[in-house]
């Protein structure tokens, strides 16, 4: 039986930029992911920080929240009239969440102790939903969630 060399080295290669093409693809959702957790981790540090500038800064232009006080607002609004009433707060990340259902949907559940300058103070378990833009680290939209009774495992 004679082989065809021309031809298998032809299939071997097809075979091969195949794999190539479908490891960068793989390569590239990861490097998302990992930029998308970042997002979501300054996000939260930044509620910490009270920095209304550089928590708008993950939004897309025309982001919006859906806060438990508000309702639905944008998110450049929201944050510059709530952060900078912050007189000290602080935050901790105890998960994050990738959706089943659709990769541009995260959570993550942290909790956050804040101090406003009128001496009210908030103290809660929070649940998160993030909506990314598509093939995007920026977020469209932010849905908050919050258990005010809910006492972390220590």
């Amino acid at each position: 039986m004679k082989i065809n060399l021309k031809a298998a080295v032809f299939l071997l290669a097809i075979a091969m930029g195949q794999n190539t093409m479908a490891a960068g693809s793989y390569s590239d959702s990861l490097s998302l992911d990992s930029q998308r957790r970042q997002v979501i981790t300054e996000y939260i540090l930044d509620l910490g920080k009270a920095d209304p500038h550089g928590i708008t800064a993950l939004f897309v232009e025309g982001g919006t929240v859906i806060s438990t006080s508000k309702g639905e607002v944008g998110a450049n609004d929201f944050f510059h009239a709530f952060l900078p009433n912050i007189e000290s707060a602080d935050t901790e990340v105890h998960q994050t969440f990738l959706s089943k259902g659709d990769g541009n949907h995260y959570a993550a559940r942290f909790h956050f102790n804040f101090k406003l300058k009128d001496g009210e103070i908030g103290d809660g378990e929070y649940v998160d939903e993030f909506i990314f833009e598509n093939n995007s680290a920026k977020l469209i939209s932010v849905y908050m969630f919050e258990n005010l009774k809910f006492k972390s495992p220590s």
